[in-house]
């Protein structure tokens, strides 16, 4: 198994994870600080092997 996270403003890398077999297993509410938008949720995302 795998886990990853990922800023869910980042919908670039969102969806390539997606693509290789990643899901979103939770999401952190403002777990990481963005220099523009504030404060945004993180996504643990999770893949099995």
């Amino acid at each position: 198994m795998q886990f990853n996270a990922v800023v869910e403003t980042n919908t670039g890398a969102v969806a390539l994870w997606r693509s290789l077999g990643f899901r979103i297993l939770a999401t952190l509410p403002e777990g990481f600080r963005h220099p523009a938008k504030g404060y945004v949720g993180l996504h643990i995302m999770f893949r099995e092997w």
